[in-house]
């Protein structure tokens, strides 16, 4: 069976039972208003890449965050996961490779882009 931080679960839902674990370790920590608050401010996401076989947990956080609150981040799921002392992700006994992705950068839309340069070069010729 699969488990994110000690607890038991499907894959599917390996973003949710991950926050609630950090949240739920975080509890007793001095900054953790701080965790909480930026935590909600992101759109957590899971992946597992099947080439390199790692477990991604992407928090793709606002343009506003900086880069001092996406390194106390970083910083404070590590103490995190030092203080669980259980694998964050296992199967069957054994510890999985897993990766924290930590990203405030606003994604290009390059179809929008150029569906709006044609457009004005459109509206240019009449």
């Amino acid at each position: 069976m699969w488990k994110v931080l000690g607890v038991e679960t499907i894959l599917i839902n390996a973003d949710a039972v991950w926050v609630d674990r950090l949240i739920s370790l975080s509890q007793r920590r001095k900054d953790a208003p701080r965790f909480r608050d930026l935590l909600g401010q992101a759109d957590i996401r899971y992946y597992f890449d099947t080439i390199r076989e790692v477990h991604m947990f992407r928090l793709q956080l606002p343009p506003e965050v900086t880069l001092e609150e996406l390194e106390f981040m970083k910083e404070f799921i590590m103490r995190l996961y030092k203080a669980a002392k259980v694998p964050v992700v296992e199967f069957d006994g054994q510890a999985q490779l897993s990766s924290v992705v930590l990203s405030s950068d606003e994604e290009e839309d390059v179809y929008r882009m150029k569906r709006d340069s044609r457009s004005r070069k459109k509206a240019e010729k009449k």
